[in-house]
This record gives C-alpha cells, structure tokens and sequence, in this order.
C-alpha cells in the first residue's frame, strides 16, 4: 500500500510544483503589516473584467466521500500529502461504526464474541488553493468508490471590493460633528465607525486566507469487518462444583417441599369443604 502511494504521490507532488501561482499573488507580497494593507487594496495586478483572471478572489472548496480498503491508510496517505505540500490537517478523526454482536460456544468454558463494525474517518483538511487537484487525485486515486465528489469555486471579488471600498471611503471622508452634538456622542459615533472599519477589514483577511488556501472535507469508510475474540464464558467461570451444586438441589428439595405442605395446610377450610361436597354427593347416590 505504501509502496504504491508513494509512486502515485512523486508525479503529483511534482505537477502541484510547476502548476502556475494562480492564487499566490496575494501571498507573494504579504509580509508583516504589508497583508494587513492589503485588505483595504483595490488595486490589482490583472484585469478582473475577465471571469478567469488570476487576480479574481476565488474561494475553492472540495467534499468528497468514497470507500477505501483501509481507512487508516488512506487518511495517514492524505495527512502526509497535505503536510507535504504546506497545509494543515484542521481535524483528524477516525472511528467505527458498531453493528451486530453475537456470542456462540466456542469450548466449555470459554464464548467466541463476534462484532462487526465499519471503520470510517472524517478530516478537515486546509491546503494551498493551487494543490487542491493534486490532493483530490491523491484521493480518488487510493478510493475503491467514490460515493460524491463535489468541487466548488466561489467567486468573492466583489466582496472583497465592497468592504475595500466602504473603508477606502470612510477614510477619505472627514467626520464633522452636528451643531446639536456632545463631544461623548461625537466620540462614540467616531469609534463606532471605527469598529466597522475594523470589522471589514478582518471579513477581507479571512476571505483573503479562503482564496489562499482551500478547504477539503473528506469522508472515508471501508467495507464491513469483523472483530472476533475468545472470551471467558461467565456462567462457566462462576458455576459451583458439583458437591456444592448437589448439596444445593438437597436443601431446594427440602424447601419445595416444605413449601406445598405448608401451603396445602393452608388451604384446610377448602379442603374440608371439598370432602363435605363429596360427602354430600355420595350420599345422595347412595340413597
């Protein structure tokens, strides 16, 4: 498996490397308080009149779901290939499913417990926007059964535009108090404006780190398998030995036995009754 994900993986890797830096041009000149200024920039270095031009903000998104014939290959396979080509691994987890369990005798004092379960993995996985193809090939490429694969491109530049623009013009336009106007009220509605400015700017960041970096959700299980363990059969484990076991069916006896005679005395009065009817009947035949 391994050796086969590694040959898979060279070609890849290599072709994610001389892709074109098509949503790197945001993080070539981010550096140090140079990103921050980028977010109020409406300057771009191609013409975005075209749908497919590099300076577009475009968020890419990929959600795929497919069958593997081991869960935990593949997700360390994804791990190491996202690693590689400088993403992170958001979320990581790995679990089964559990399905039937079933106990049959296996020796006399011992049970076989069979447990069928499904091993299935759900990661988060954040990768450069560029090597998002290299990663899902990376996938489809170890997947036995794609379930869904559904790849999405957003395009955000007017987003980002508007809240570019909105604080391009708050900072042009100077605030001028009204006549009727506290300095408290000025001052508050000064921050206020402030605070909004603030807000667009970071709704620009974090779209920036969108269209620098994808985020791929993957889904993984495999087929069905079965857990079989040799266990302890409890009800041997904890059975008396047999003159333990006779001397107890002795006093069970004498107990049940104590039991009717006790209740039978009991039930006096409708027995003297039953001999009376009895009585009364054989009589009358009699006569």
């Amino acid at each position: 498996m391994r050796s086969s994900f590694s040959y898979l993986m060279l070609p890849l890797l290599a072709l994610a490397a001389c892709q074109p830096a098509r949503y790197s041009e945001p993080a070539a000149a981010a550096s140090g308080d140079a990103y921050e200024v980028q977010a109020d920039s409406t300057r771009f270095a191609n013409d975005i009149t075209a749908l497919n031009s590099p300076s577009r903000k475009r968020v890419r998104t990929a959600d795929v779901r497919c069958r593997v014939n081991n869960v935990f290959s593949a997700a360390s396979a994804l791990e190491h290939t996202v690693t590689a080509l400088h993403g992170i691994v958001v979320e990581s987890r790995l679990q089964n499913d559990l399905g039937l369990q079933q106990e049959i005798a296996y020796t006399t004092d011992s049970l076989k417990r069979i447990q069928l379960y499904t091993p299935t993995a759900n990661l988060t996985l954040r990768v450069p926007a560029a090597s998002l193809d290299t990663v899902v090939q990376v996938l489809t490429g170890m997947a036995a059964f794609i379930d869904y694969r559904t790849l999405k491109e957003q395009d955000r530049t007017w987003d980002y535009l508007t809240y570019a623009l909105k604080n391009k013009a708050v900072g042009t336009t100077p605030v001028k108090a009204a006549k009727d106007s506290t300095p408290l009220e000025v001052i508050t509605y000064q921050d206020r404006k402030k605070e909004y400015a603030i807000d667009r700017e970071i709704r620009n960041l974090e779209l920036l780190d969108d269209v620098n970096y994808a985020t791929f959700t993957v889904q993984l299980f495999q087929p069905q398998a079965a857990d079989v363990q040799v266990v302890v059969n409890p009800r041997q484990a904890t059975r008396a030995g047999f003159g333990t076991e006779l001397l107890t069916a002795l006093h069970g006896g004498a107990d049940a036995f104590r039991s009717v005679t006790l209740f039978l005395v009991q039930l006096w009065p409708l027995l003297l009754l039953l001999g009376l009817v009895w009585w009364y009947l054989r009589r009358s035949r009699m006569v």
